[in-house]
């Protein structure tokens, strides 16, 4: 029987630059470990290798190292960018179980290498519209599921991000919060998020005044000869004035759950907006990002199916993408909260840092909802799995006790401060000895 004591070690580094000689060490994590004689070791790439034609396969061939000081060390040139799986097991193989070490180490490019990894949901609604909690309940919430920033997008409200951002000022945290609203305009069906913003936008485009006005009727004489007969013109220039205003104020306007289906069983509207509409709309493509992955709910995900393939047959390649929840609350088994994610991949982590990477493409949507699925460049899907299958698993279980210990202080209890302090310091230098990525 062949065992994986892969857990019960630490494997340094994780993130290596490619095209350069890497030294790997092996150390035990746990006492009860011991590293000792003669080590095979099989370096295997996961994407680009070499296939033999006459021996109908691809082998790479283990060499072998002697632990030292208990533990295994040994150098590589790992030269493209991709997955390296490490396999290590005893020359000598003793009783009737294997113990063998078998984990990735990934190889990147310089601009890749050089950032931060984070994860986050970028649409939540709270008390601030119709959500059912605080802006800093979502953020503990946020913290407890391994999330490193979040935005709160309440419904034409701006207030409630500029709240948490001010209430978190008095509880220590690693977490970042992005200013954020979900704008509705006048005269249109199109949801926008408002990411970064220095200002509320929707104050500019739901109630229309002069200036407003004549900015809207001179968009429309732009525009109106170019529209489709079946484009509501008053929608579509609305929309882009949306868009506009998000970018006066510095902002990252995001085209969300384009095929939201919903009716209002009490006046039978029918809501969201008309494809032809955002088809209109995705070809004069003046927003920044696309929300491929939105909160649809477990039991129909026809809505992220259809905008997921949206996404890639109408949107130009690489286009920037995220995923989100939209929810509403964190109850379990009527929210889908922490399943839908966007990871991505920072020069500061700081707002700008996020905003700035999401802008730049340097950003994976992931839909957690039935079966986990990437959404986003190939490159970035690659590096975006491994990170899933290797370090968001043991991120996120350190990091949650952060977010229990921010609960405490946010309502009132100041003696875990000192506590919290230490726990964050502690935990970055925990995560930080295999994981050079984490913030």
């Amino acid at each position: 029987m062949k065992i994986n004591i892969a857990p019960y070690v630490t494997i340094t580094p994780r993130i290596i630059s490619c095209k350069s000689n890497c030294t790997i060490t092996v150390k035990p994590r746990f006492n009860f470990v011991s590293l000792q004689g003669n080590y095979k070791v099989s370096i295997i790439p996961r994407y680009q290798y070499q296939y033999d034609s006459i021996r109908e396969g691809s082998y790479y061939e283990p060499f072998v190292i002697s632990a030292k000081g208990g533990m295994i060390k040994f150098s590589y040139d790992f030269e493209f960018e991709q997955e390296y799986v490490i396999q290590i097991k005893p020359v000598i193989e003793e009783g009737c179980a294997l113990k063998v070490i078998e984990s990735s180490v990934y190889a990147l490019e310089n601009d890749l290498y050089s950032k931060k990894v984070m994860k986050g949901d970028l649409h939540l609604h709270t008390t601030f519209s119709d959500g059912l909690e605080s802006p800093e309940h979502r953020a503990v919430q946020a913290r407890n599921n391994g999330f490193d920033f979040i935005a709160i997008t309440d419904h034409n409200g701006y207030h409630g991000s500029t709240y948490l951002i001010e209430k978190m000022k008095g509880c220590p945290n690693n977490m970042v919060f992005i200013k954020g609203e979900e704008v509705h305009a006048k005269s249109c069906p199109v949801h926008i998020l408002s990411l970064g913003a220095s200002e509320a936008i929707a104050p500019f485009v739901t109630k229309i005044d002069d200036e407003q006005s004549r900015k809207l009727e001179n968009l429309k004489k732009r525009f109106e000869t170019k529209l489709a007969g079946n484009v509501n013109c008053d929608a579509f220039v609305a929309a882009m004035n949306v868009f506009e205003k998000i970018h006066q104020a510095g902002g990252l306007s995001v085209l969300c759950h384009i095929y939201w289906d919903a009716v209002d069983g009490t006046t039978y509207r029918r809501m969201g907006a008309p494809e032809q509409l955002i088809d209109a709309l995705v070809k004069e493509c003046s927003f920044d990002v696309f929300e491929v992955t939105s909160g649809a709910p477990e039991k129909d995900l026809k809505a992220n199916y259809l905008q997921e393939a949206y996404y890639r047959e109408k949107l130009p390649k690489n286009f920037p993408v995220i995923g989100i929840t939209d929810s509403h609350t964190t109850l379990n088994g009527i929210s889908i909260f922490g399943k839908n994610y966007s990871i991505v991949f920072v020069d500061e982590c700081s707002e700008k840092g996020v905003i700035d990477a999401i802008r730049n493409s340097y950003s994976v949507s992931v839909d957690g909802v039935g079966n986990t699925i990437c959404h986003g460049s190939i490159r970035l899907i690659k590096y975006a799995t491994f990170l899933m299958e290797n370090y968001f698993p043991i991120h996120d279980q350190i990091v949650q006790l952060e977010g229990n210990l921010m609960q405490r202080i946010l309502e009132g209890d100041q003696s875990y401060l000192d506590i919290l302090k230490k726990c964050i310091f502690d935990n970055k230098a925990l995560i930080r000895r295999e994981w050079r990525i984490y913030g």
